[in-house]
């Protein structure tokens, strides 16, 4: 084969190559299960305990019968604040298409909640799970503050699991507290993102 000939076959594979491996396909959900009928055990405490300095009380309960998962509220009551952490993990044993249907009830309820005049907004979160939104309950038009009550709430839908993670609370003491809104919505968001950590099989 004439080498100009060849150096463009060796061109062609090399293209081909290239393509192939940057359009693989996104990694499919794994499989989640909670382990055992506490759904507590699928929650780390770590950040709240040292948000608020305080040691949470745990009320686990089961869901209805024929979904997966359980719930979890927490509440922490310590010298630095007062928050409460509740978890809700749903596992379809039907498969995508029930999480999603949920999901997509969870996602219109609470964009209804956010009319004009009150302080809700829900936004979509891109790259977290299959969908995801979060709920913000804070009023910015002040600065944050001691006793300023603020709620998060993330939902996310990856493949049969919907899983629902509600931090809210105040801060009794500025020390330690987050400084900014972005700061504590981070600490909600890992809390999701841990449990579901948790409940990869």
């Amino acid at each position: 084969m004439p080498a100009h000939r060849l150096r463009g076959a060796l061109l062609a594979a090399l293209a081909v190559t290239t393509v192939a491996g940057c359009s693989s396909e996104p990694e499919p959900p794994p499989t989640y299960r909670l382990n055992g009928d506490d759904a507590c055990t699928a929650v780390n405490t770590a950040d709240f305990e040292a948000l608020t300095r305080g040691t949470p009380t745990k009320t686990p309960s089961k869901l209805t019968a024929g979904l997966g998962g359980g719930n979890c509220k927490m509440e922490f009551d310590g010298s630095g604040g007062y928050a409460t952490l509740t978890t809700f993990i749903a596992i379809h044993p039907t498969g995508e298409t029930a999480a999603r249907a949920m999901y997509d009830d969870f996602r219109k309820s609470d964009g209804e909640r956010a009319t004009p005049g009150t302080d809700i907004t829900v936004a979509d979160v891109e790259g977290f799970g299959s969908a995801a939104y979060l709920y913000r309950q804070h009023d910015d038009k002040r600065p944050w503050a001691v006793d300023d009550f603020w709620l998060y709430k993330y939902d996310v839908q990856h493949g049969a699991l919907v899983l629902t993670v509600i931090g809210s609370g105040y801060a009794k003491e500025a020390d330690g507290w987050p400084a900014t809104e972005d700061d504590m919505k981070a600490k909600v968001k890992k809390s999701a993102e841990d449990t579901m950590k948790t409940l990869k099989a």
